[in-house]
């Protein structure tokens, strides 16, 4: 009666969690600092209140599937200050559609990719994975085919080593820069040959970018699949991307975005929005166009998390003979011994919850990419990071062996 491909879902990091830590209490001598997800703690912007407050009278209104004026036009500048090479590729009736956060969209994407070709289609998944990742591969009918981001590839999927019988037999890949949860930055060689491999094997490349405005201030912005595709042309062909306000603004509940890409499949999204998904409530459109119109929010969330790194930089340089901090993202990927051991070791001593880094890879031939590292987010205030450095600094110190 239910389709059972989908209960390897009941199989993810955050069950995994619970389940390693349910017969563990935490100390009591500390309190608790929960480090295992990465929900943004800084505060809204006030604007935000005002507007929702004005549009009280069109949450009776059904949204539409296609962005309200004030939204499209947010969009659209947003894309030219960001990514300005990419300036004239996107038009807004034919290439954009608003959505609710990525989440959502990076798994009904996978409902465009089914069937496209005959026999077992292949997704290839980045390894360690997001879990909408998954479910739109499963969505697709597809069998996934793994890739493994590693650390002497910066942690970007090696695209080189793909067998040609996977890429003939792929319908989609799902590819995120910055990359969850290792925060590398795919540079603009990588994805311009990322879609170059779906374009010549005609499947979907999904580039999720959702944390495309959490990079290092010190360092240059991180490249995007629009600017990368109009280096190659003035074509959006097989390109998907996925943007969202949940990291960029703080506002991961309000669950507000767009993606942008290819016309055919923008256009087939916007039936799947009219015909069974969801659409952006208009109080909600009106909130996003004037986030991705401020820039200040956006710079002090930045700075937050460089701030953050410095600190974890402080503390944990003395263990590593090479500690770097990430170029993008909100998380640190800290080496260990043992990511299930000290990961309850953090927890029953430390009263420190972090995500074991093997919870979010899959083991393939007796080898998981996230084996022997921890995610760590760094999304609270400078004083709760603090101590948290200083509690994985006693950790690394007396505990941290095999």
């Amino acid at each position: 009666m239910v389709n059972p491909e989908y209960n390897v879902l009941k199989d993810w990091m955050f069950g995994k969690l619970n389940t390693l830590l349910e017969n563990l209490e935490p100390n009591p001598e500390y309190s608790v600092l929960k480090m295992s997800i990465g929900e943004p703690s800084l505060k809204i912007p006030n604007f935000v209140k005002d507007i929702l407050e004005t549009s009280y009278e069109e949450w009776g209104k059904y949204p539409p599937s296609t962005p309200i004026p004030s939204y499209g036009e947010s969009i659209m500048r947003y894309v030219e200050r960001r990514y300005p090479g990419a300036k004239g590729l996107v038009e807004l009736n034919k290439n954009i559609v608003p959505v609710p956060g990525t989440r959502e969209p990076l798994h009904l994407i996978g409902l465009l990719a089914k069937n496209l070709k005959k026999g077992q289609s292949k997704a290839i998944v980045t390894n360690p994975f997001y879990h909408a990742w998954r479910a739109g591969s499963i969505t697709s009918g597809s069998e996934i085919y793994w890739i493994d981001a590693l650390p002497e590839n910066n942690y970007l999927p090696d695209l080189s080593n793909i067998p040609e019988n996977i890429l003939k037999s792929s319908v989609i890949m799902y590819v995120c820069s910055p990359s969850n949860p290792h925060g590398s930055v795919a540079g603009i060689d990588y994805l311009k040959k990322a879609i170059l491999l779906a374009r010549k094997y005609d499947f979907i490349l999904a580039l999720d970018e959702c944390y495309a405005d959490i990079f290092r201030m010190n360092k240059p912005k991180p490249a995007g699949g629009l600017e990368a595709a109009a280096s190659l042309g003035k074509t959006l062909d097989n390109l998907v991307v996925f943007n969202s306000l949940s990291k960029r603004s703080n506002i991961s509940g309000m669950r507000a975005g767009f993606i942008a890409g290819d016309e055919k499949i923008i256009e087939s999204y916007k039936l799947i929005v009219s015909n069974g998904a969801s659409p952006v409530p208009i109080p909600v459109q009106k909130v996003a166009a004037a986030l991705y119109e401020d820039e200040e929010h956006h710079i002090n969330a930045c700075l937050h998390y460089d701030k953050n790194f410095q600190i974890a930089e402080k503390y944990l340089k003395p263990f590593f003979d090479k500690f770097e901090i990430p170029a993008g993202g909100f998380f640190l990927w800290l080496k260990v011994e043992d990511d299930e051991k000290a990961a309850k070791i953090l927890w029953n001593k430390f009263s420190l919850r972090v995500m074991p880094g093997s919870f979010m890879g899959k083991n393939i031939n007796g080898f998981n990419p996230g084996s022997g590292f921890l995610r760590i987010s760094l999304v609270d205030s400078s004083e709760i990071i603090e101590e948290t450095m200083k509690r994985l600094s006693s950790f690394l110190k007396n505990y941290n062996s095999p």
